[in-house]
């Protein structure tokens, strides 16, 4: 995960998984997560329904994390707990069948720019991050793509305007189940690059990509690019394109975030795919996120998505967000 929620925008460059208000306990251990809780009306077709609040990605939940730290070591392990019932599979028909699970188990060793992490980690692809508490909406876009958490080993070089990474672990394309991968070795591993590059002042660049040989079978490549640039100190754009072979030719994302305040943020949404195994479809949003204390934040938006040879869909909602 290389994404964190700021007051300009959705997702910049960081290090760390969440972003959160970090509860330091002494000079070796801290805590943080959240919880979220979300009101919504949506109508329109059931599947697309699903899709529009996720399609498997938790919007309501609760994580809890320990980090540590020694010397050059550092690792990082969090449960996230929710409700089943009313989460999804990739498919976004299918309840999850679990109500909590292990997220992060994973420890880093870093020496000069070189990081080497072994354990359970967020892949790397993707604008949008996993936790919905990271991101300018409750909802996820057309995109349809964000590395899922699985389990191997990567290696980064985190330079001062240069980062890049490679990563071989047990699974590549979205797991059938939220907090895993497929824990098979054998005959389809993925693996995972990204080239990040902030030299150009105001400005990020993200170029990644995903490959699986799918149990012998069917290989599956994924690309992901995206684009952030702050215009100013109130108003930044970002922008997306990605693409999952056999799943999308290509979707894509254009979001403006305006700072009102230091305290009121508000996001526009343009976004669409143009499928392969699923419909096209153009989606479009307005989301506003109002801090009321540095722990707790009110976030709402409207949407609409136009599915091509299917029910439109609109929804609305509110989500409180509670992070520590």
């Amino acid at each position: 995960m290389i994404k964190k929620l700021t007051g300009l925008t959705a997702s910049v460059v960081a290090l760390a998984s969440v972003a959160h208000a970090e509860v330091k306990i002494d000079d070796y251990l801290s805590l943080d997560g959240y919880a979220t809780g979300s009101a919504t009306v949506i109508e329109g077709n059931s599947a697309k329904d699903k899709q529009l609040l996720g399609a498997g990605r938790p919007w309501d939940s609760a994580l809890f994390a320990v980090n540590g730290k020694y010397e050059n070591f550092s690792g990082r392990v969090s449960l996230l707990a929710l409700k089943s019932s009313d989460n999804f599979k990739s498919d976004g028909v299918t309840p999850l069948d679990q109500d909590a699970g292990l997220l992060d188990a994973y420890v880093t060793y870093k020496q000069g720019s070189f990081a080497v992490t072994g354990g359970k980690f967020l892949g790397w692809l993707g604008f949008e991050s996993f936790h919905s508490v990271n991101n300018a909406f409750v909802s996820f876009s057309q995109v349809y793509y964000a590395s899922p958490y699985s389990t191997g080993a990567k290696i980064e070089y985190l330079g001062e305007t240069v980062s890049t990474g490679v990563s071989v672990r047990d699974s590549q394309v979205d797991s059938p189940n939220l907090f895993r991968g497929d824990g098979e070795f054998s005959n389809d591993v993925g693996y995972e690059a990204y080239v990040l590059y902030t030299g150009i002042k105001s400005l990020t660049l993200f170029a990644g990509a995903g490959y699986q040989d799918v149990d012998g079978g069917d290989q599956v490549y994924t690309y992901d690019a995206w684009a952030n640039y702050t215009i100013n100190d109130k108003l930044s754009i970002a922008a997306e394109v990605a693409s999952i072979e056999d799943v999308t030719k290509y979707s894509w994302l254009i979001q403006p975030t305006y700072a009102v305040s230091a305290d009121l943020s508000v996001s526009a949404r343009l976004t669409g795919v143009d499928g392969d195994s699923i419909s096209d479809a153009i989606g479009y949003g307005v989301a506003s996120t109002y801090t009321l204390t540095k722990n707790f934040s009110i976030k709402g938006e409207v949407t609409e998505t136009d599915n091509k040879g299917s029910s439109d869909v609109f929804g609305y909602g509110v989500q409180g967000i509670f992070k520590f």
